[in-house]
This record gives C-alpha cells, structure tokens and sequence, in this order.
C-alpha cells in the first residue's frame, strides 16, 4: 500500500428487504440490501429504488502505520472475512485500534478472537492469539498468517435487555454476548416497548472512526425480539407505508410519495452503520430498534451532511465524543379535510400509533475532556411551509452559525431543514435523554 494512497469509502444509506425475530438474540443473515448515493448539489438526490445500488462516495487518506517488533493489521483492506470479533483478551472490550484504524499487538502478547459459531482452522469459538511478527500469530503453538483466522460464518450480535429503565423506555444493550458473564456492547437504546419508537441511542466516535472497514455488506434489518412479532420489514415497504398514512389522511395521502425524488420512509439508522470501525459492529447496526422511519429525501440529504461531516471533524481535530442520536415527536400531514394528522406505520388494537414517523432527528455530542458539547437537528418532514418549521420544529435558539465543519444546505426543506443548539436549551424540551452536562461551551 503506498503512504498516502486514497481510498474510496463506500458510505451506504438505510434500506433493506426483510426481516428475522429472534427473542433476545439476533441470528445475522448476509443479503445483501439496496444503497444511495448523496449529490453534490441537494436536494437533487438520485432515486432509490428497490433492489438497486447507489453509493455515497467520501474521500480520506490512509496512512499505513507500524513499529518493530510488532503485528500491524490495517482494518480497512486488512481483514478477511467472515471476521471474528476482535477482543481485548480476558476483557469485555473490543480490541483497539490506532487513530488511523489500524490494530497493533507487540510481539509475545495478545488478542482473542470470538466466533459464536467455530472458526474455519479450529473447532472452537474463542481463540487466545499471540503475535510473532508482522501478521503472523500463533494459536495452541501453531503459526497462522492472520487472514486465516476467520469464522465459518459472521458472528450474530445480540440485542439484550439491560433490566433498567431510560426516561421513556428501557434499555438494551447491542453487542455480542462470548459467554454468560461477557457482554461486549457497542451502542446502548432506549426504546419505548409501549409506542415501539426509540428515544436515543448512545454510542462514541474518536478518530479512528473515519477510517471505518469498508466493503461491509448491508443486511437485513432485525426486530430482535422486540415489536411484538410485528413484521416491520412489510411495514417499511413503500406499498404498505403509503397503503398506511393514505388510510390515516382518508384517502389523501398518495401525493406525498414519488420514489423518483426519494420521497418516501426509509429505515433511519441512529448509530449511523458507517459510525463503527469493525465489520462485525457495522453489521450489529442493523436493527429495527436502531432505527426509525425517515424521509429518503432528507436520510440522503442533510442528516448525511451532518454524519459525514461529525465523524470527519473529529477524525481531524483528534476528538472522543459521545453520541445520543435519537428522534422527538410525531410529524403530521394534513388529512382530506386539511386537520393535520400524526403519521405512524402502524397501529395497534385500539387504533393507537405505533412506529411513529418522528418530526426531528437529532444527535447530541459531547466531549468528555472538556465537557463542550452541542445538538444537531434535523426535520423529518420535506412536505412543510417554512412557517410551520419555525412554528413547530425548531425547538431550540439556532447556533449552527457557529458551525464550520458541517458542509450542509440548512434551509432546504426537502433536504431536511436543519440547525443546532445548546445542549441544555435543547434538553428544555426534549425530556428522554439522561442527565447530560455540557458545561464547558459549545464543541465548535
């Protein structure tokens, strides 16, 4: 590999065709799924449509490292797959990795390996790998070049009740679950059981993460034992969504869909599947509780701009954040005698909403060294006046101003309006996250 040498990163958005309910546990197939590409010019954003591929194409440099005495695997092109979950050995933590992506062992120590089905050189599911050098490691006192070290198939990751409660739901904890009493999680949701709509989900960048694995098939969303045994895949398909909100506008509803122009609901990741380093995380992103329905327009537009430009900026400037990403309320659209109605894909017995369609996204960061933080907003709805954006939607005083490193169009409504806060004047209305502090000033 030269030094320097550019790559392409593949940068999917959410889409996906069916889906596998397993109570607790998620058992990952490997469909491949549908993805999009942003324009550079919004809001002209190239169609999706079922069973087609689009990309989103973002540049980054790669810088090689490696120090003597060493093994040196690069994660992105470095891995093979089916990959195991890299480990800190003995610990319930994943293996870490340098600021540019690349995991480092010194010689005569280790990492593990876990594979929850068997690996494809030895018939167990947790390997103890000690470097030689280079890329070579030795297990049970044989010698393996590490490529060869993969699972028969890719590990499945788990979506496990945590037996607490959030402000407004419960929490689960995403991860891989190596044995009874070692949890690797990677992201934490709130998620409402009784409206089937996730608060936030929490999970941290630092700058590795702009040096995510690429090549990583999107598969299908899962339910994960949640949703009542509903098939949520149907319920996000574009026939049966506009077959939904036609029946919640009496019959009106057929003309704020045209696939052509991405106007339709996607499956909106929160913890974005490009905000996670190892293949096996990315793919561990792909739950129905992870996500919520977003206007395609607005996925591939603005809220990609904020994605791109969060983990590009703190790649940069060296930074570790945590992230809240989440949705807020229920966006509405005018029935057949003009009373503007909340949008759900779903309903259950007694004509209650379920899966509503939210009318904000958010992400909130913040850094813990200095305690700065600051809320992205964007707004979920392509179909609004600017007058019921500012009436309805915008929450908190606008200090996107202040923001250089965020290359988005903030006033295009078919984008996704889009602005930021305070974290504080953000949280007056906004009641489900946990207590945060951003005391040291906005993270600018």
């Amino acid at each position: 590999m030269k030094f320097g040498a550019s790559l392409l990163l593949l940068v999917a958005g959410v889409c996906c065709l069916a889906h596998i309910s397993l109570a607790g546990v998620v058992g990952v197939p490997t469909d491949l799924l549908e993805k999009l590409k942003i324009a550079d010019d919004l809001p002209e954003v190239p169609p999706v449509v079922e069973d087609e591929i689009f990309e989103r194409n973002v540049y980054v440099d790669v810088v090689p490292e490696a120090r003597a005495n060493e093994c040196s695997i690069t994660i992105r092109g470095g891995l093979s797959e089916p990959q195991p979950v890299f480990l800190k050995t003995d610990a319930a933590e994943f293996y870490p990795y340098s600021n540019t992506g690349v995991m480092q062992v010194d010689a005569g120590k280790t990492l593990q390996m876990f594979c929850p089905g068997e690996f494809k050189v030895k018939a167990t599911k947790l390997i103890t790998a000690t470097c030689v050098s280079g890329k070579t490691f030795r297990v049970d006192g044989t010698n393996f070049d590490f490529s060869e070290l993969i699972c028969k198939s890719w590990p499945s990751f788990v979506a496990k009740k945590k037996g607490s409660s959030c402000n407004g739901g419960i929490l689960v904890g995403v991860g891989f679950e190596v044995s009874s009493s070692r949890f690797v999680e990677q992201m934490e949701i709130c998620f409402n059981e009784q409206e089937e709509v996730t608060r936030y989900v929490k999970h941290s960048l630092g700058p590795a993460n702009n040096y995510y694995q690429t090549g990583v098939d999107r598969i299908t969303f899962q339910t994960g034992g949640f949703f009542n045994g509903k098939n949520v895949d149907k319920l996000y398909t574009q026939v049966t969504q506009q077959e939904t909100i036609n029946s919640e506008l009496g019959g009106n509803g057929d003309k704020y869909f045209d696939s052509s122009k991405n106007i339709y609901l996607a499956r909106g990741h929160m913890g974005a599947k490009a905000d996670f380093v190892y293949g096996t995380q990315q793919r561990a992103t792909f739950l129905f509780i992870n996500a919520a329905p977003q206007w395609q327009v607005f996925n591939a537009g603005n809220w990609a701009r904020v994605e791109d430009g969060v983990r590009d900026w703190v790649s940069k400037t060296s930074k570790h954040v945590n992230c809240y990403t989440g949705v807020w309320g229920v966006t509405t659209l005018p029935n057949k005698n003009g009373v503007e109605t909340p949008l759900y894909l779903s309903h259950d017995s007694n004509n209650n909403g379920l899966i509503p369609v939210p009318k904000i996204y958010f992400r909130v960061m913040i850094e813990p060294a200095t305690q700065k933080g600051i809320v992205f907003v964007g707004v979920n709805n392509p179909h609004l006046t600017l007058d019921q954006i500012k009436k309805d939607y915008v929450i908190c005083n606008d200090v996107s101003d202040k923001v250089t490193y965020i290359n988005w169009k903030k006033t295009d409504i078919t984008a996704g309006y889009s602005y930021a806060c305070e974290v504080a004047d953000f949280m007056k209305t906004v009641k489900h996250l946990p207590s945060l502090s951003a005391s040291g000033g906005l993270l600018i």
